[in-house]
């Protein structure tokens, strides 16, 4: 039987960050709840960043009455 062990690597780079995905309902609701700040994303590749821009486009045309 083969055994994998998972070992992160914490550096000075990357301690205290996460990378994670999520759907763009879900984005969309944290941004609109204010949990979520566009400047908290970073390092987005090209689809993360107009999933971003659609979900911030969609928060401002919305009525939120």
């Amino acid at each position: 039987m083969m055994t994998t062990r998972f070992e992160p690597v914490v550096n000075a780079d990357n301690k205290g960050k996460s990378q994670v995905e999520l759907s763009s309902s879900v984005l969309a609701n944290l941004l609109n709840s204010g949990l979520l700040h566009c400047g908290d994303c970073k390092s987005l590749n090209s689809s993360a960043k107009a999933v971003l821009w659609h979900a911030l486009l969609e928060s401002v045309t919305t009525n939120h009455d």
